[in-house]
């Protein structure tokens, strides 16, 4: 039987319908292709910018406080995000009120009113002032990382944008990008819970049916090309009490070979308490309380990243860990430690089966990236996974020409010269790369 329904409108919408009669709460996603790797940098963070102002009221609730009351009478609370890539909607609610929060999702998405711009600025300036400190300096890790890993692609710009950018958007601006990029042949609604297939396609049918389609621009590809080889450093100066580090690599990308590789190591080296990371900052050093290792895909291109805080004192016995286990993972993971980690990841997706969160999301993202993994494709790759298939996903992703480090707090100059001296070392273990300072 299949996971899901789709359909396409006549106008270019696309419908995936997941219907979930065991569960007792609908989910309803719309994804709108557009972030902030369509954004020049003179607009940084529009798309963000945008997905805020669509909440400041439409024709039919005509103020943000009305468009929040209309969602949270069918049961819940409208929520949205920006990412690389895409501006999602999304709501939870009792699965009798599906149709009414699809025409709430065509008032918000389709007319929005554009009012209390000045207002939504300066709360959208408050939440990019969190990314800097008292001296103006961006403590943001992603931030920092995004642009030592991307270069001057867009992907290097921060979703949220800069504080200059914010302050000189206008809302000419934001109706150019609404016009080019809400259109519903860059739209995808994901539902997932205990609905009827005819009824939600009718509902969306008459709700979004006299949307008309636009161009949009394609998005930028990546090209190594936009930066140099690595590893690649950047250090903040910031107070408190420890320090905060993020070290990242450069993976292949969604539809690379090495994809589920890379899913496999995350669990392996950073995903839960017996994780190798977790194990020796944690369990056997004590040099950190939590470390988490984390996998961003798109097609061509992605980032695996392993974050944690330490003291100053331990800064740089801590990097050393970390590059010894990411020398380590290069070789064969032994067979009972990977057979834990396919386990953990079947275990996962079996009990998503129970998310319509997850399982609009996983239906809906797979449409609008054009990468559709379902439960049972998932299900496959994770069991068809060997330790050389791990490593060859290691070999070709964790090398040192792909990592880039930040670090962020009061850090010491000879610590620095220190962890800049091991990363020089990893580097050169492998060839004659340069250590490249930001």
């Amino acid at each position: 039987m299949a996971e899901y329904h789709r359909v396409i409108l006549a106008n270019g919408l696309r419908l995936l319908i997941a219907p979930l009669p065991h569960l007792h709460s609908a989910e309803v996603t719309c994804f709108v292709g557009v972030g902030v790797r369509n954004e020049p940098a003179a607009l940084a963070g529009v798309s963000h910018f945008l997905e805020h102002m669509v909440f400041r009221g439409n024709r039919n609730y005509p103020s943000g406080p009305l468009v929040e009351q209309a969602f949270e009478r069918l049961g819940g609370s409208v929520n949205a995000a920006t990412d690389a890539e895409t501006t999602s909607f999304d709501v939870n609610i009792h699965p009798d009120y599906v149709a009414e929060s699809i025409g709430l999702f065509a008032d918000l998405l389709i007319e929005p009113l554009f009012l209390g711009m000045e207002t939504e600025r300066e709360i959208v300036l408050e939440e990019a002032l969190a990314d800097f400190n008292e001296h103006g300096d961006d403590i943001c890790l992603d931030n920092r990382i995004a642009k030592l890993m991307w270069g001057e692609h867009p992907l290097g710009l921060p979703v949220i944008g800069f504080p200059e950018t914010i302050r000189k958007l206008s809302v000419d601006d934001l109706r150019s990008w609404h016009r080019q990029y809400y259109r519903p042949n860059n739209t995808v609604i994901s539902i997932a819970g205990p609905v009827e297939i005819d009824k939600v396609q009718a509902a969306v049918e008459q709700s979004f049916s006299f949307w008309e389609a636009g161009e949009h621009a394609a998005l930028q590809l990546f090209s190594p090309d936009y930066v140099a080889e690595g590893p690649r450093c950047c250090w903040v100066k910031d107070s408190g009490s420890q320090v905060v580090l993020q070290m990242a690599w450069r993976t292949n990308g969604s539809l690379a070979p090495t994809s589920i590789g890379m899913r496999v190591l995350r669990r392996i080296l950073g995903d839960g308490g017996a994780s190798r990371l977790m194990q020796r900052l944690r369990e056997e050093t004590g040099l950190t309380y939590s470390v988490d290792a984390s996998l961003e895909e798109y097609a061509e291109c992605g980032c695996f990243s392993i974050d944690l805080a330490t003291e100053p004192d331990k800064l740089l016995a801590a990097v050393k860990i970390v590059v010894e286990e990411m020398e380590k993972i290069r070789e064969l993971v032994p067979s009972a430690e990977l057979q834990r980690a396919v386990q953990m990841g079947l275990h996962r997706l079996y009990f998503s089966r129970d998310n319509v969160s997850e399982l609009s999301v996983r239906y809906g993202w797979g449409e609008m990236s054009r990468d559709m993994h379902t439960l049972y494709d998932d299900t496959v790759a994770w069991r068809q996974v060997t330790p050389q298939l791990v490593q060859r996903a290691a070999l070709s992703c964790l090398r040192p020409q792909r990592c880039c480090f930040a670090c962020v707090g009061p850090w010491r100059e000879q610590d620095r010269l220190a962890v800049e001296a091991v990363l020089s070392e990893y580097a050169l273990r492998y060839d004659s790369s340069r250590l490249i300072g930001c």
